[in-house]
C-alpha cells in the first residue's frame, strides 16, 4: 500500500545529511565506492548540487539514489528549469534483493512527480551492471558491452581460459622480469597514489581523453583513504621503474578495474597484459568470483579487444544508460533556443545526438 512508502529528497551540501548517506550506504550497501560521497562530491560544481533520493518502505530505507542536480544555462543566460544526471561510473539506485517490482515502480513514479514538481526537465542515469534498470520509466539506451570474468578456483584453469596472444604476451613481459606489486589497506600511501595517478593521467593525455577523465591527486587521496578497505593499487615495475598501473575496487565478490594506464615507452614490454594476469591470479588467492574490467570506447575497439581476450568465452554484460524527458514542450524550446538545427532533426534520429540536447555543443 503507498502509504507504507516515503520518498526523502536530502541535500549532500548538509553536514549531517553527509553523515547520514555514508552510514546508509556502509550499514545497507557494503559501502559501494561508485556510491561513496568522496566520489561524488567530485562531481558537484558551482550550477550543481548534489543530492540524493531514499525511498523507506514502513519506516526502513530499500531504495538510495545519488544525483547531480543542475541548473541551466544556454547562451549565457539561466532558465528556471534543472536537469538530473547521474555521476559518472556505475550508478542508479541502489537496492537489495528483496525489492519487489511495485517498490521499484513506485520509486520511480515518485521520482517522476518530484521533477514535476521542482522544474526538472529531463534526466540522464548511467545504470550498473546489475541491472537495476528495472521498472524504469524513462528510455533505456544499450550503450556499451563490458567485459565480466568469471575466476575460476584454481589459475592454471584461468590460464588455459586466456586467448593465446595474452599468453604469449605475459611470458614476453617475465622475460623482461617485470615485477608485480599490489597494494592495499596500510600500504596504500600517498607515494603509491601519486605512482598511480601520474601513469594515470599520462595515459589519459596520450589518449586526448575527455577532461571529465582526469583526476587530481586530492581526489584520490580522499577518495582511497576514505574507503581503504575497498580500494587496492596493481602496479607492475621495469627495473624498478613503475610502468603500469590499475586502481582495484574490491566489492564483495567483485573487483572493478576503475580506473589504469601505462607507460608508453615500455609498451614492447607487454606490461598491461602482465599485470592483468597477476592481478587475476592475486583475485583468485583472495577467493574473489569476478573482475569487471568494463568495456571500450566502443562496442569492438582496440580497447575492449584487449580485455575481451582474458575472458574470450565469458558472456558480456550490457552497460545501459536512462535518458527521460519530463516535460517535451519546454524541452523542445531549451533545444530551439541552444541549436535552430533541432528544429528539423527526425525524431528517429535525435536518439544519436548527445542528450539533453541543448546541452551539445556546437
Amino acid at each position: 500500500m503507498k502509504q507504507n512508502y516515503r520518498l526523502l529528497i536530502k541535500d549532500l551540501d548538509d553536514s549531517s545529511n553527509v553523515l547520514e548517506y555514508k552510514a546508509l550506504l556502509q550499514k545497507e550497501w557494503d559501502n559501494n565506492v561508485y556510491y561513496s560521497i568522496e566520489h561524488l562530491q567530485y562531481f558537484g560544481k558551482e550550477s550543481d548540487t548534489l543530492k540524493y533520493f531514499l525511498l523507506e518502505k514502513s519506516d526502513s530505507p530499500i531504495i538510495l539514489m545519488p544525483f547531480v542536480f543542475r541548473s541551466i544555462n544556454i547562451a549565457g543566460k539561466n532558465y528556471p528549469y534543472y536537469d538530473v544526471i547521474s555521476p559518472y561510473g556505475y550508478s542508479g539506485p541502489l537496492f537489495n534483493d528483496t525489492i519487489e517490482a511495485k517498490d521499484l515502480a513506485y520509486f520511480w513514479e515518485s521520482v517522476d512527480q518530484w521533477y514535476k514538481e521542482n522544474n526538472v526537465i529531463t534526466e540522464f542515469i548511467r545504470f550498473s551492471l546489475n541491472e537495476n534498470f528495472g521498472e524504469y520509466s524513462g528510455d533505456l539506451i544499450k550503450s556499451l558491452s563490458n567485459v565480466r570474468g568469471q575466476l575460476f578456483q584454481n589459475f592454471d584453469d584461468q590460464w588455459t581460459a586466456f586467448l593465446p596472444k595474452v599468453r604469449n604476451n605475459f611470458r614476453k613481459a617475465t622475460n623482461y622480469n617485470l615485477e608485480f606489486k599490489i597494494f592495499h589497506n596500510e600500504e596504500l600511501t600517498k607515494e603509491v597514489v601519486t605512482i598511480f595517478n601520474d601513469i594515470y593521467v599520462e595515459t589519459m593525455r596520450r589518449n586526448k581523453a575527455d577532461s571529465i577523465y582526469f583526476f587530481s591527486d586530492s581526489y584520490f587521496e580522499n577518495l582511497i583513504f576514505s574507503n581503504i578497505n575497498n580500494f587496492s593499487i596493481a602496479v607492475a615495475y621495469f627495473d624498478n621503474i613503475p610502468i603500469s598501473v590499475e586502481l582495484i575496487i574490491n566489492y564483495k565478490s567483485t573487483i572493478f578495474a576503475f580506473l589504469g594506464g601505462t607507460n608508453a615507452e615500455y609498451f614492447s614490454h607487454r606490461p598491461n597484459d602482465f599485470l592483468r594476469v597477476k592481478i587475476i591470479e592475486w583475485a583468485i588467492d583472495q577467493g574473489k568470483q569476478y573482475y569487471v574490467l568494463g568495456g571500450g570506447m566502443k562496442d569492438g575497439d582496440g580497447l575492449y579487444k584487449s580485455k575481451k581476450s582474458l575472458f574470450p568465452k565469458d558472456e558480456d554484460v550490457v552497460f545501459c544508460t536512462g535518458r527521460k524527458i519530463v516535460d517535451q514542450k519546454v524541452y523542445d524550446e531549451l533545444c530551439l533556443l541552444s541549436n535552430n538545427d533541432y528544429a528539423g532533426i527526425e525524431k528517429e534520429e535525435l536518439k544519436n545526438y548527445f542528450f539533453p540536447f541543448y546541452r551539445l555543443t556546437k
